[in-house]
C-alpha cells in the first residue's frame, strides 16, 4: 500500500512539472532566444523553398508549446509522419514530423507545380515516391535548422534512418518531456503542418546558448530578416530617363505647339546626357550604338555640389 501511495505522488508529481512546462510562454521566459531561432528556421525554409516552384512557398512560424513525446507517435495521428534528425554538436535527437497534407503540397512543389491544383481530400497512403520525396524535404529542413541555429549553439543536424522509422526512446523515452514547435508550409492552394520536437533535457543543457542574444549582438535582431529586407530593397523598381537637353519654354510657345513640328535642339550626339533617377540627377552618360540600337555608356556620378555651384555662378 505505501509503495503504492509513493508511486500515486511520484506520478502526481511528475504531472505538476509537466503543468509548469505545458504553454510556450515558459521556453520563452527561460530561453529567450530561442523562439527568435526558431522563427529563423522558418524563415530559411522560405528563401530555400521559393526557388522551386512559381507558386512561391512559404514556411511560417505557428508557435511552441509543450508536450510528451509519445504524443507525437500515437496511434491516432496516422496522417502523420515522423523522423529523426541527429545533432552531433548537441549529442541528442530532434524529431520532425510531417503531415500528409504537408507531403502532398512538397510534392507538388518539388515537381514544378503552381499551387493551382486543388488539394487532396481524400485520405490514402503514402506511396513510396511520396515517401522518398519526403525524405528529401526532412533533408532540407536538417539544412536550415542548421543555419538557423548557427548564431545560437551551432551544429550539424542529419537525418537518422528512414522517415517514418523513428524511435521515441532517442528522446529519451515515450515520457520524456519535449519542446514542440509548430510551422505550416503553404504554397498557392496547398498547405500542410510541420512539428519540430526538441527533448527537455537538451534545451536545459543549452539554456546559457539561449538565455541572451548571441555574442557580438546588442539586441534581438534577427540576420535572416535583415537579408531578406535587404534583398526586397534591393528588387524595389526604380525610374530612369535620359535627358539629351533642358530647353525652357514659355506657356503660349508650349500652347502653339503643333502634330509634326519639329523642335531644334542645340545637343549633339557627342553632348553629354543626363540620367534621372526618380527625378534626381544621378549619372552623365553619352550616347553610343550597339547590335544596332541606340546605348548610353555611363561616364560617372552627377557632382550634387559642383552643381550647385554651377547654377549660382551662371545666375
Amino acid at each position: 500500500m505505501g509503495a503504492r501511495a509513493a508511486g500515486s505522488r511520484a506520478e502526481a508529481h511528475r504531472d505538476a512539472l509537466a503543468a509548469i512546462y505545458r504553454c510556450g510562454a515558459a521556453y520563452a521566459e527561460r530561453l529567450p532566444m530561442l523562439p527568435t531561432a526558431l522563427e529563423r528556421v522558418a524563415a530559411v525554409c522560405t528563401d530555400e523553398l521559393k526557388t522551386l516552384s512559381a507558386a512561391r512557398p512559404k514556411v511560417t512560424y505557428l508557435g511552441l508549446e509543450s508536450g510528451r513525446a509519445s504524443e507525437l507517435f500515437s496511434a491516432a495521428r496516422k496522417e502523420w509522419l515522423p523522423g529523426l534528425l541527429h545533432a552531433p554538436a548537441w549529442d541528442a535527437h530532434v524529431l520532425v514530423c510531417v503531415n500528409h497534407d504537408l507531403i502532398y503540397t512538397y510534392v507538388d512543389v518539388a515537381l514544378g507545380g503552381d499551387g493551382s491544383q486543388q488539394p487532396v481530400i481524400e485520405p490514402r497512403p503514402l506511396s513510396r515516391i511520396e515517401t522518398r520525396i519526403a525524405q528529401t524535404f526532412v533533408a532540407r529542413l536538417a539544412a536550415a535548422l542548421k543555419i538557423a541555429f548557427e548564431p545560437f549553439a551551432a551544429t550539424h543536424f542529419a537525418p537518422d534512418g528512414d522517415i517514418g522509422g523513428a524511435n521515441p526512446d532517442r528522446l529519451g523515452g515515450p515520457h520524456a518531456p519535449v519542446a514542440i514547435a509548430r510551422y505550416r508550409l503553404e504554397a498557392g492552394r496547398c498547405s500542410g503542418e510541420l512539428q519540430l520536437a526538441i527533448p527537455d533535457a537538451v534545451l536545459t543543457a543549452l539554456k546559457p546558448a539561449f538565455a541572451r542574444p548571441p555574442p557580438g549582438r546588442t539586441g534581438t535582431a534577427d540576420p535572416g530578416w535583415t537579408q531578406k529586407i535587404r534583398g526586397e530593397i534591393n528588387r524595389t523598381q526604380l525610374m530612369m530617363r535620359a535627358v539629351l537637353e533642358d530647353r525652357p519654354r514659355t506657356l503660349a510657345e508650349v500652347a502653339s505647339l503643333r502634330v509634326g513640328q519639329i523642335l531644334a535642339l542645340e545637343a549633339t550626339p557627342r553632348s553629354p546626357i543626363r540620367i534621372d533617377c526618380n527625378g534626381e540627377p544621378l549619372l552623365w552618360g553619352e550616347m553610343s550604338q550597339s547590335n544596332g540600337v541606340y546605348t548610353l555608356r555611363v561616364q560617372g556620378f552627377v557632382d550634387r555640389e559642383q552643381e550647385f555651384m554651377d547654377d549660382i555662378l551662371s545666375g
